[in-house]
């Protein structure tokens, strides 16, 4: 870099560095990044192989623009990454095994034909207790039971279920 290159920049370091900062600043969250920004405004001139002549003030905001702007961009796909990915391992998503799902559909089937195949009071009670999520102190006033005595169809019926799931394995 030639020394009237040098002081060019020296001279419109110091006479836009604040505006460029306030430009900044009001775009972006913090001070420091506005600072950054500033300097990259300064760092792309002296990179630029075919600048010669001399610096315009309109030069210089666009290239401040055209750096909010990438920022942007950068930040819109960083994002989209990120919230693509806690979406995927919110839900425990994994590529798809078509074993798995065989599986998985072949698992399902077996509860389901287990707990078709309980006893009608234990089936009803297991139902209404793990399915639909009602207490027990319900459950017992409208079998007529003890609360213990639900404890024991539910119980059961679990016996039940890890038994077929041991056979199925």
């Amino acid at each position: 870099m030639n020394k009237a290159v040098r002081q060019e920049l020296t001279e419109n370091d110091r006479r836009l560095r604040r505006a460029l900062v306030a430009f900044f600043a009001r775009r972006v969250q913090t001070l420091p990044e506005a600072e950054d920004l500033t300097q990259d405004v300064f760092f792309r001139i002296i990179r630029d192989p075919k600048r010669e002549a001399p610096m315009a003030d309109a030069y210089v905001f666009r290239i401040a623009a055209n750096l909010l702007r990438d920022k942007g961009r950068r930040e819109r796909v960083r994002t989209s990454y990120r919230e693509a990915r806690a979406i995927e391992d919110f839900l425990g998503i994994d590529p798809l095994d078509p074993h798995r799902v065989a599986e998985g559909r072949e698992n399902l089937d077996l509860v389901a034909r287990t707990i078709a195949e309980l006893p009608e009071k234990t089936r009803r009670i297991f139902t209404l207790y793990r399915i639909e999520h009602i207490d027990k102190r319900t459950i017992a006033e409208s079998f007529g039971l003890s609360v213990r005595m639900v404890e024991i169809h539910v119980q059961r019926a679990l016996e039940a279920l890890a038994t077929s799931m041991e056979a199925f394995r």
